[in-house]
C-alpha cells in the first residue's frame, strides 16, 4: 500500500505579485475584464497569417526547480488563446536559454530582464510579473537588512543573472562566481565556495523540494529596486510574434498569471511499506504522516500572515502614507508604462493635475490635524470618482495627479470639471467649503514625461491666476 501526501509550499507566495501593467490596456469604459482573444479582430493580417499557418515555436526551456514545465507554461498561459502552437526545448540553463534565442534555436524565452544591451537583438513584451529576490545562505548564518553587511563575501550566482549588474551599481566590490542552476548555486553554499547566492523566490523553490534545505535559510530580503521583472523575449526579426505575445499578454487577466506564479513547490511522501512484514513501520507511517497533515496546516497559516504582511509592505512602498492613494514614485512607473503604450498602439492619455486652493490658509486658521484630514477626503472622493483603469496619486503637499489612459483632452476636461464640481458640493467641516483648481493636458507623440507635466501643470496655474476653482487645459 501507498500512502501519498502533497504538501504545497506557498511560502514564497507572499512576495510574489502579478502586475498590474496587463490590464492598463483594458477598454475606455472601464471594463473589468480583459478582452478576449476569442475574436481575433485585436490582430492584424499579417499576425493571422502568422497564426494560421500552424507554425511551432519553440520555447527556451529555462530550468526552473519548482516546475520542469514552468517555461512552456507560462508562454502557453499567456498566449495559448491566440492559436499559436508552442513546444519546449530540452530543459536547459538560463544562460544557455538566452544564448540559444539569440541563436535562434528558440523563439520564445520567458522569465526575462528587458537591459538596453539585450534590446538590441530582442523584443521584450511588457512585464507579466515582479519576483522579490533573497539572499540564501547557511542557518547559522544571522539575517541581515541589506547588502551591506555582506558586501565583502562572495556569492555564487547563474550566468548572465541581470542581478549582478543591479548588485554591481551599487557594490562595485562585491565577488561572484558563476554557475549554471540554482542547484549549483546551493552546493557553492554549501561546500563553503560561496558566502550565499542571491534569487527569486520562483528560482528557489526547489529549496523546499530538497533535503538539503535544513542546511539552508532565507537571511534577507532585497528592496523592490533589485526585483525580478519578467517578460517574455523574442528574437528582434520576430516582430509579428512579438506583437502576438504582447496583446495577447494585455488581454490575459493578471489573477491567472498571480495564480499560476503561486502555486509554487510541491513536496512528496510516497513510501512503499510492506504490511505483511513491517508492521511497526506501519505505525511509524502513520504518525509521520499525521505530523505532516499538522505541520502542513500549521504553514498554511503562517504563510497567510506572511503572505498578508508582505502584501501590505509592497503596499505601503507604492503608496502615500497619507493619502493611502498612490506615492510620486509608483506614478514615475505608471508614466513610462503608458506613455510607452500610447507610443506603441497610437491610443490618447492624458493627465489632469489639481491643487487645493488656499492650503496654506486652511492649515494656518484650522491647524494641521484639519488641512490633513482635507488631504484624505479629497483623495478618497477623487478616487470613488475615477475608473478602474485610471490612476491617482499624491504628487506634492496639496497637489494630485491623475493618468486617464484612453482618454483625450475633451473627455479628461469632463472628467475634472465633474471633480471640480464634487468638491464645491462636499462638506468639509469646520471649513464652510474647499475647493481645488485644475490643469488638464493630453499627451502628443514623441512627448516626454517631463514636458506633458509641465504643461499641465502651466494649464493649472492659469486656472489659479484666472480666480481659482477652475479647470484650465
Amino acid at each position: 500500500m501507498t500512502n501519498y501526501v502533497n504538501i504545497t509550499l506557498a511560502l514564497f507566495s507572499f512576495v510574489i505579485s502579478s502586475l498590474s501593467w496587463p490590464a492598463l490596456a483594458q477598454a475606455q469604459d472601464g471594463l473589468s475584464s480583459p478582452p478576449s482573444l476569442q475574436s481575433t479582430e485585436i490582430f492584424t493580417k499579417e499576425e493571422k497569417t502568422l497564426i494560421q499557418s500552424g507554425r511551432i515555436f519553440k520555447v527556451c526551456n529555462v530550468i526552473q526547480q519548482a516546475s520542469n514545465d514552468a517555461s512552456l507554461g507560462i508562454v502557453k498561459l499567456i498566449a495559448g488563446k491566440s492559436g499559436l502552437k508552442f513546444e519546449a526545448t530540452p530543459l536547459i540553463p538560463w544562460a544557455e536559454a538566452l544564448k540559444g534565442l539569440k541563436e535562434g534555436r528558440c523563439h520564445v524565452l520567458p522569465w526575462a530582464t528587458k537591459t538596453e544591451e539585450r534590446s538590441k537583438v530582442m523584443n521584450f513584451t511588457r512585464p507579466y510579473v515582479r519576483i522579490k529576490r533573497v539572499v540564501v545562505s547557511k542557518k547559522q548564518e544571522p539575517y541581515i537588512r541589506d547588502l551591506d553587511e555582506v558586501s565583502d563575501k562572495v556569492f555564487a550566482m547563474l550566468k548572465s543573472n541581470y542581478a549582478v549588474t543591479q548588485i554591481r551599481k551599487n557594490y562595485p566590490h562585491m565577488q561572484f562566481v558563476y554557475v549554471d542552476t540554482v542547484q549549483d548555486e546551493i552546493d557553492h553554499i554549501l561546500q563553503g565556495k560561496a558566502y550565499g547566492t542571491v534569487v527569486s523566490l520562483y528560482s528557489a523553490a526547489n529549496l523546499f523540494n530538497n533535503e538539503q534545505v535544513r542546511e539552508l535559510k532565507v537571511v534577507g530580503v532585497l528592496p523592490p529596486f533589485y526585483d525580478d521583472i519578467a517578460s517574455l523575449a523574442t528574437r528582434k526579426e520576430n516582430n509579428v510574434l512579438h506583437s502576438i505575445l504582447e496583446k495577447s499578454l494585455i488581454a490575459t487577466n493578471p489573477r491567472l498569471i498571480e495564480e499560476y506564479m503561486t502555486e509554487g513547490a510541491v513536496v512528496s511522501y510516497d513510501p512503499e511499506v510492506d504490511y505483511q512484514k513491517y508492521w511497526s513501520v506501519l505505525f511509524a507511517v502513520i504518525l509521520l504522516v499525521s505530523l505532516l497533515v499538522w505541520w502542513n496546516r500549521y504553514l498554511k497559516t503562517l504563510n497567510a500572515k506572511l503572505k498578508e504582511s508582505q502584501r501590505k509592505l509592497e503596499l505601503l512602498s507604492v503608496t502615500d502614507s497619507l493619502t493611502k492613494v498612490y506615492n510620486r514614485l509608483k506614478m514615475d512607473e505608471v508614466f513610462i508604462q503608458e506613455i510607452d503604450t500610447c507610443s506603441r498602439y497610437g491610443t490618447p492619455l492624458s493627465v489632469i493635475m489639481l491643487d487645493v486652493d488656499y492650503f496654506k490658509k486652511i492649515n494656518d486658521e484650522f491647524g494641521h490635524i484639519v488641512g490633513d484630514n482635507v488631504l484624505v477626503k479629497i483623495a478618497q472622493l477623487i478616487k470613488s470618482s475615477l475608473r478602474r483603469n485610471d490612476f491617482l496619486g499624491r504628487w506634492g503637499g496639496e497637489e494630485f495627479l491623475i493618468i486617464s489612459p484612453l482618454t483625450n483632452l475633451d473627455k479628461a476636461e469632463l472628467v475634472a470639471e465633474k471633480l471640480r464640481a464634487a468638491l464645491v458640493n462636499t462638506k468639509f467641516a469646520p471649513l464652510k467649503k474647499v475647493t481645488a483648481s485644475f490643469g488638464v493636458a493630453e499627451w502628443k507623440e514623441g512627448e516626454s514625461q517631463e514636458s506633458l507635466i509641465s504643461r499641465a501643470d502651466a494649464a493649472l496655474y492659469r486656472a489659479k491666476d484666472d480666480g481659482r476653482n477652475k479647470v484650465s487645459v
